[in-house]
């Protein structure tokens, strides 16, 4: 072997590339900490509820779209009490969360192209003109009469796609504070159940 072929190649820093990067290791970080939070809001509400959770707790047995619609019934029958707008905000909050999930699966599994275009601005020139993401859902129609399904959007609204998910998942807590008064008490669930 030959020093030529022992030497790794070593890539032109990209700022592009890397904030690109950075944001979607953001996301599925985030979704990881959702998901645990899910998992541990499950622990706890479970029992609680008298309700067995642990197949819910096995990450092999169920995925956390499973997790989030257990979580979304228990958390429903507990905040009952605070009526119809925390059941509203409630639902609304877990239709989110799911569109959220949803999101995630697809970046993480779609095909990216960085940079996936241009946005040219006057005079035209490469210099001037804007980077774009490319996304494609992931699918094998490689026919050529197919439609182009890419969706192209700037690093700057797919970092407002990332800092709305943190957002969300944050509110969850909110919620459960601002309704926190109205909850069930354990003794209730129990003589309900």
């Amino acid at each position: 072997m030959n020093r030529k072929e022992s030497t790794p190649k070593v890539e032109h820093p990209d700022p592009f590339k890397d904030e690109f990067h950075r944001l979607l290791g953001r996301l599925v970080h985030t979704q990881a900490m959702f998901d645990f939070n899910v998992g541990l809001q499950l622990n706890w509400m479970g029992p609680y509820c008298q309700q067995d959770v642990a197949d819910l707790l096995n990450p092999v047995k169920a995925q956390l779209g499973t997790r989030i619609k257990s979580l979304k019934k228990l958390v429903l029958d507990v905040y009952e009490p605070a009526g119809e707008t925390a059941i509203a905000e409630f639902n609304a909050w877990f239709k989110k969360a799911d569109e959220a999930r949803g999101l995630r699966n697809d970046y993480v599994h779609g095909r990216w192209g960085v940079p996936g275009g241009y946005n040219f601005k006057p005079p035209g020139r490469i210099v001037d003109a804007e980077p774009l993401l490319a996304f494609v859902r992931l699918h094998w129609d490689m026919s050529p009469e197919r439609p182009d399904d890419s969706i192209k959007m700037t690093l700057a609204e797919f970092a407002a796609q990332v800092a709305a998910v943190e957002t969300l998942y944050a509110e969850y807590w909110g919620l459960t504070e601002k309704y926190r008064q109205y909850a069930k008490s354990k003794k209730s669930l129990e003589t309900s159940g």
